[in-house]
């Protein structure tokens, strides 16, 4: 009984954090959409948050995953250089942000520009917050990295308040407010661990991980160039700022089913690390936990979906401003998407926690030049609308070979039991 109180006490902070985090990025999109000038800015200030996206799904096959699936139980000397030296491999994953950020919003100009090159300036902040909060859920502290997260949203808030209050806000001075006060957050989640960022022990880190981060990794990239691609081709094809226009509708719809993404990494943040430390569960028992698990997400998502397309108008336009109006016309494909992408999140927990990352690569190596290229095909003879159904086609259409590659594993698991 007292373990099944811990594992919910656990959970419960995960899903808190997970919230909050989902919340605060809800209220700061909904922010910048009423704050900044045009229907074009907020796409400049989206495209900022999607390569911040971008350089934290890095992140996390770099540091994050590996340190759920391999450091969980840790002590000692081995934890504390395995922190740092996690630390380290953020800051570097953010320095090679800022210097790619800076050099596009360089050449770009315009009104993207210089919200690029804001994004430089904070990116490294951003990467040091969110590898600590992950660190915060390896080691079952999951309390510590809702307190941070908490923190971060009171400051930047505020400053955002203090922004308004005193000036016109620019989606660049809005990124530097957002991204700037992650710092404050650094400096407080550096004195809760007790261990500062070991540059010099990237090369080790990305050595002893290898196995599992250059899939993870090759994943990642994939993923994010199909769909983060497929969505700024899209604007690019309908080009000029209607198409900035579109990019913030796309995201801003996303935006909307963020709280899906939120459950999705809070179930990663606490059966990742609880299910690698369980080596000893029959593949009987992982496929009740694959099953289960699937059947929950869809269902919560199911759920929610089904709330937020039956939101009125009229809300939408009080919260999204000029935005609204393309974020309403996406929002249903997104929606029957991602609840079906839900489906496949039992199937990859389990693969994860085993360590089997070449297994979900063969995935993505279908599904991203599968989207990308439903995408833009759709986008094509529809717009971004036509955009957003090719990304719910992918989905659903990516369940099968799930449970068909989960049911491998097993298998193979199994056999391997019996060899020995």
């Amino acid at each position: 009984m007292r373990r099944h109180l811990r594992l919910a006490r656990l959970a419960g902070w995960n899903v808190i954090d997970q919230v909050l985090s989902a919340l605060t990025n809800i209220v700061l999109v909904i922010l910048v959409a009423n704050y900044v000038q045009s229907p074009s800015a907020f796409g400049a200030f989206m495209v900022s948050l999607l390569v911040f996206q971008v350089c934290i799904g890095i992140e996390r096959a770099l540091v994050g995953q590996p340190m759920s699936i391999r450091y969980s139980t840790a002590t000692g000397d081995r934890l504390d250089s395995g922190r740092s030296r996690a630390l380290g491999t953020a800051l570097g994953v953010g320095l090679l942000g800022a210097a790619g950020c800076t050099v596009a919003g360089v050449l770009i100009g315009g009104l993207l520009g210089p919200t690029l090159m804001a994004t430089g300036i904070v990116m490294p902040f951003l990467m040091l917050q969110d590898a600590s909060r992950l660190i915060f859920f390896a080691r079952s502290r999951p309390a510590y990295a809702a307190a941070n997260d908490a923190l971060w949203a009171i400051v930047q808030f505020t400053g955002i308040w203090l922004l308004a209050l005193f000036t016109r806000p620019t989606a660049a001075t809005l990124v530097l407010v957002w991204g700037g006060s992650a710092a404050v957050c650094v400096a407080v989640a550096l004195v809760q661990l007790r261990v500062l960022p070991n540059l010099g022990g990237v090369a080790s880190w990305l050595r002893e991980h290898k196995d599992i981060s250059a899939y993870l990794l090759a994943e990642y990239l994939l993923g994010a160039g199909a769909f983060q691609g497929g969505i700024t081709a899209t604007g690019a094809l309908i080009g000029g700022e209607r198409g900035l226009a579109v990019i913030g509708a796309l995201k801003a719809a996303q935006t909307v089913l963020g709280p899906l993404n939120m459950l999705i990494t809070a179930l990663q943040s606490f059966a990742l690390p609880q299910l690698a430390q369980r080596d000893w569960l029959t593949s009987r028992q992982r496929w009740k936990v694959a099953l289960t698990t699937s059947a929950v997400m869809a269902s919560l998502a199911t759920v929610y979906s089904t709330v937020v397309l039956t939101i009125p108008h009229s809300w939408g336009q009080a919260l999204f401003d000029q935005s609204w109006d393309g974020a309403r016309g996406v929002l249903l494909p997104l929606a029957i998407g991602a609840t079906a992408g839900m489906l496949a999140q039992g199937c990859a927990i389990v693969i994860y926690s085993l360590g089997l990352a070449r297994r979900t690569f063969r995935i993505m190596s279908v599904e991203a030049p599968l989207v990308f290229t439903l995408m833009i095909i759709g986008a094509l003879v529809d717009g971004a609308n036509g955009a957003a159904w090719g990304m719910c086609l992918d989905q659903v259409g990516l369940i099968p070979l799930w449970f068909w590659t989960l049911r491998g594993v097993l298998r193979d698991a199994d056999r391997g039991r019996r060899a020995s």
